[in-house]
């Protein structure tokens, strides 16, 4: 993909604040708001997803979590991949969830919750058993603290990732179309 260099700098000043106003970023960047508001609309039909909000965990009273190694089981291939992946979608205590492409496990998923009573309850639960147990089968499971927690943001990778971008110069582009344009007018 290709960015200006005023794309790159707006994206960099979204990644440290998604609700940085347009005319603060003009401000920054020293253009003014209305072409801050063309770049955002253009990396928003683009790579910006969404604009999200980052809660901490250890206040909300999330102090636990697990990773779980599991493997789909008989009754997991039966109902498919899809369907269980969907079960896990909707499963509150699942924060996140992967698809392994290889090797004794076909899932990786990192689970949340209050405290160790509620990882063992969700494990142990008949409810979770006909749910998801029965679907996928936890073969090692890593259990945490939150204050393991070391890293939590893509933000340093995303910003990596945005300065191997290569530049793209509006001046060039608009050359070539103007030179496009006029082989087209002496073909007519």
């Amino acid at each position: 993909m290709k960015l200006t260099k005023n794309e790159k700098k707006t994206l960099h000043l979204l990644l440290e604040n998604g609700k940085i106003s347009d005319s603060n970023i003009a401000n920054k960047l020293k253009i003014s708001s209305q072409a801050v508001g063309k770049i955002r609309k253009k990396l928003e039909s683009t790579i910006i997803d969404s604009y999200s909000v980052n809660l901490n965990y250890s206040k909300l009273g999330i102090k636990t979590f697990c990773i779980s190694l599991s493997k789909l089981t008989e009754d997991g291939k039966d109902i498919g991949e899809l369907e269980l992946e969907q079960k896990l979608n909707n499963n509150p205590n699942v924060i996140e969830v992967y698809r392994l492409p290889t090797g004794n496990f076909t899932h990786l998923i990192l689970f949340g919750f209050t405290d160790t009573d509620e990882m063992d309850n969700y494990f142990h639960s008949n409810n979770q058993k006909n749910s998801i147990h029965k679907f996928l089968e936890n073969q090692e499971l890593f259990t945490f603290s939150n204050h393991s927690l070391i890293k939590n943001s893509p933000i340093e990778l995303f910003k990596k990732t945005i300065e191997n971008f290569e530049q793209d110069n509006p001046q060039t582009n608009r050359t070539l179309t103007e030179i496009k344009n006029f082989k087209n007018r002496l073909n007519k």
